[in-house]
């Protein structure tokens, strides 16, 4: 019985070993990790700096823009006018 079941093991090891991950494996895993980290926080380091951009543009009070001038249409001289005169009289009597 103990040779059947050291047989199995044999077997199922035989079949799971070159499955494992070799120290080579695991180093590759780690170096595309760190790539991936580097790349991740420049992007992150770029994002933050063009949000920081975008609200000192927001905040930043804006210039002063030169005053309006309007010019006013030369005024002709009054001309002399009749006053007008409303005359209240009182109703006819009858």
């Amino acid at each position: 019985m103990d040779i059947e079941r050291q047989t199995a093991l044999e077997a199922r090891f035989d079949t799971i070993l070159p499955t494992l991950a070799t120290k080579a494996d695991v180093e590759a895993l780690r170096a595309d990790i760190h790539k991936w980290m580097v790349g991740s926080m420049i992007g992150l380091f770029i994002g933050f700096g063009g949000l920081a951009a975008a609200l000192a543009q927001l905040i930043k009070p804006p210039a002063t823009p030169a005053p309006v001038v309007v010019q006013a249409a030369p005024t002709q001289p009054a001309q002399a006018s009749q006053p007008i005169v409303i005359y209240l009289s009182p109703p006819p009597q009858k």
